[in-house]
């Protein structure tokens, strides 16, 4: 459990904090839809899904 969120944590600094597609979504098309790009469609974001649902 402790290094799924460890891994969630070292994926979403690494990679979404300065994701430049997820701001300019944000920055056109608003935070919702930024949103559903990175569940649905980035490859970081499924990862992350992934394992949030193994901690389930």
């Amino acid at each position: 459990e402790k290094k799924a969120i460890a891994s969630i944590d070292h994926l979403s600094q690494q990679y979404c904090e300065h994701c430049l597609v997820k701001a300019h979504l944000r920055k056109t098309k608003g935070k919702t839809q930024a949103h559903h790009f990175c569940i649905n469609a980035c490859s970081i974001g499924k990862q992350i899904q992934q394992l949030g649902n193994a901690l389930q």
